[in-house]
């Protein structure tokens, strides 16, 4: 595929993979999306690039809790309006077939609860600072993963969260898969 290369290093929670991918534009894209279409939820504010075929409210009905939707192997479908766009081209680069991408964003000074995924999640940063961090608790382990323009596999399925203790919004591009891409 375009864009595969080996990953950087691994440990035992994460993976880092070149996507030679170009922060700014990535930026100035996501930025250009979501004036069209806005984060939703406070807190931690999301919008879906994947959604199901059959979709009724495509931008946002995977922006739900896990627990709240049907299987995320079912968001399969990415939005026709990101073809021919540099997020469609992320999107073609990437070594494993995505399931339910959404953007995610944290708020400054912000942090999501202690939980487990059912499957581990890659994470694209958009923008980010040095004091947003994913915290492993079983494993005592803290992860900062910076916005180069690589991609992140995240084993979401240990028990974590994550915080932005910083002053501007945290938004990384998460991409689900199936358990078996890394």
């Amino acid at each position: 595929m375009p864009g595969r290369r080996k990953a950087c290093f691994v440990t035992a929670l994460t993976s880092r993979t070149e996507l030679d991918i170009d922060p700014d534009k990535l930026r100035e894209s996501v930025v250009e999306l979501l004036e069209r279409h806005p984060l939703v939820f406070e807190g931690t504010r999301q919008l879906a690039l994947q959604h199901r075929p059959e979709a009724t409210d495509p931008w946002y009905e995977g922006c739900q809790r896990q627990s709240l939707i049907s299987s995320d192997s079912d968001f399969t479908e990415v939005h026709g309006e990101l073809r021919d766009t540099y997020l469609g081209e992320v999107f073609d680069r990437l070594p494993f077939k995505p399931i339910r991408t959404r953007i995610m964003a944290l708020d400054p000074k912000y942090c999501y609860s202690v939980h487990r995924d059912l499957t581990p999640r890659y994470h694209l940063a958009v923008t980010t600072s040095e004091h947003a961090r994913f915290v492993f608790i079983e494993h005592d382990k803290v992860l900062h993963i910076p916005a180069d323009g690589d991609l992140y596999y995240v084993d979401t399925r240990q028990l974590h969260s994550a915080f932005n203790g910083g002053d501007d919004m945290r938004i990384h591009i998460v991409f689900g898969t199936d358990g078996e891409s890394k």
